[in-house]
């Protein structure tokens, strides 16, 4: 039987504050090992051998990510193929027919974790690049990918003072994290020259979330709010964390006020309010359904969307919805 999503190619089925800045947990040394060394690198598309694959798109989206495709296709003995081509550990195949058929992803993104450290994503069938774009999508986290302002040592600094304010054994806390990375992925995505500030700000733009309870809370806001006083502490811890990692103070202030919502209107603040709705509608948006309910769910997608700049709304086909929240979508 064909794998559902594999560790390797030939695998069994598978269906808190700044005071806590101090030695991670395992689990946390782990995920900080991975904002600084990206775990997706290499993409593996298996198609059939006359399948045409335009992998423009995945180029254009994940740059840093290179993209194969192997010599051979099929359940030949390993013999038959290239090295490149082996499966090998920390290998992970996703089926499209599996992607596409699923209607939680709970399952998928437990494979996903229990595959980590990752070699090398590879999507097989005819669908690969459709579903490889959407694969990438949710766990682009895992990419991590900079750009020149990032691409610097504090930055480093940033990223691991920022995973230590997470207690990453709580499942709320986590979502938290990875919803922080992946704000700051579809930043970079919707801006690629954005500045190192605005980045830093993706990071830490629900820092005031970290305070609530941590069993009980659910809830993101997809756009900063003027004279709401929770942002504005979030603001001014970001501003504290920021000044004792030796952050320069105008770049320190500048994240201060986009994570207050001091400012609103101005391109950085734009593009932090599209990246943070982008991150809600491809990896909350499901749970939030589960939690609120459909009705609610419909005024919050109907919010999120209206709120979309173009490039942002462009990027809403990219990413795979659960069924049920991708109806709402929909006209009527």
């Amino acid at each position: 039987m064909s794998a559902v999503v594999s560790k390797d190619m030939s695998s069994a089925q598978v269906g808190p504050g700044i005071a806590s800045t101090g030695p991670l947990s395992s689990v946390g040394r782990r995920r900080t090992r991975a904002l600084l060394e990206p775990e997706i690198a290499h993409l593996q598309l298996m198609a059939d051998e006359d399948e045409e694959l335009d992998t423009k798109a995945i180029s254009r989206e994940f740059p840093t990510v290179a993209v194969t495709r192997p010599a051979y296709v099929g359940p030949a003995p390993s013999s038959a193929r290239s090295p490149a081509d082996r499966p090998a550990a920390h290998d992970l195949v996703i089926d499209d027919f599996a992607w596409r058929g699923a209607f939680d992803f709970r399952r998928l993104d437990e494979a996903v974790e229990n595959a980590r450290p990752l070699r090398r994503l590879a999507v097989r069938g005819n669908d690969a690049v459709g579903v490889a774009l959407e694969v990438l999508a949710r766990y682009q986290r895992l990419v991590a990918r900079r750009n020149e302002a990032s691409s610097v040592s504090l930055f480093d600094a940033v990223l691991e003072a920022h995973a230590a304010l997470y207690d990453l054994t709580q499942p709320l806390h986590r979502a938290d994290f990875e919803h922080a990375l992946d704000t700051w992925q579809w930043m970079i995505r919707i801006a690629p020259d954005v500045g190192v500030g605005p980045q830093i700000a993706a990071l830490l733009h629900d820092i005031d979330r970290i305070e609530g309870d941590s069993h009980d809370r659910i809830e993101h806001r997809a756009h900063r709010v003027l004279d709401d006083p929770q942002a504005r502490r979030g603001g001014e811890r970001a501003l504290a964390i920021l000044r004792g990692l030796g952050v320069a103070e105008a770049d320190a202030l500048r994240v201060r006020d986009l994570v207050g919502g001091h400012v609103q209107g101005e391109p950085d603040a734009s593009v932090l309010d599209d990246a943070d709705a982008l991150s809600f509608l491809s990896l909350m948006s499901s749970r939030y359904a589960d939690y609120f309910g459909l009705a609610q769910t419909r005024r919050k997608v109907a919010f999120t969307l209206g709120r979309l700049g173009p490039v942002a709304r462009a990027k809403v086909a990219l990413f795979r919805l659960r069924p049920d929240v991708d109806r709402l979508l929909q006209p009527g």
